[in-house]
């Protein structure tokens, strides 16, 4: 019987790690300058998604929005794109029928094109939750967006705007 050579069972993969050295560096220079492009031109970023491979495989779909202001003791809500606002107290969401269960139940007769947008007030998590379990509920699509004591909310086309200028 023959002695086995195990040495050539032995592989040298030493020659292949200057490609791999090469490979790494290209990748880190890619990207440093796609970091270096980004932040120069922030305002130049498109989010992308591939078809098929998403939930989204027929393409997102835009929805418009509906406001509620939630503020510690009451809810200002948004009807007819911010054509016209109803403040309701909170002391009213006890009672059956109120404007938040018409509000919930116009938005949920359109919830394939509409959506519910939350804008939070400093001291209102607690109704923001309550609200936001409220709405999950009924399979609304959410949005949140928190905003400041005094800040005033105003339309432009339909959608909440900022105040340009001081």
């Amino acid at each position: 019987m023959g002695k086995k050579n195990r040495d050539s069972t032995k592989t040298d993969f030493s020659s292949f790690m200057c490609i791999i050295l090469m490979l790494t560096g290209c990748l880190v220079t890619i990207m440093v300058a796609n970091i270096m492009i980004i932040s120069a031109n922030p305002d130049n970023i498109t989010i992308t998604s591939v078809i098929g491979l998403s939930d989204f495989s027929d393409g997102n779909v835009t929805k418009d929005a509906n406001y509620i202001d939630v503020y510690r003791d009451r809810l200002e809500i948004y009807f007819d794109r911010g054509s016209r606002r109803e403040i309701v107290p909170i002391s009213d969401l006890e009672t059956r029928g109120n404007l938040l269960d018409q509000f919930i139940d116009m938005v949920y007769a359109v919830k394939e094109t509409e959506y519910i947008v939350m804008l939070v007030r400093p001291d209102s998590a607690d109704i923001y939750r309550r609200l936001r379990s409220a709405i999950r509920a009924r399979k609304i699509d959410l949005g949140m967006e928190l905003y400041e004591t005094g800040k005033e909310v105003f339309f432009k086309d339909g959608m909440v705007a900022e105040k340009t200028g001081r």
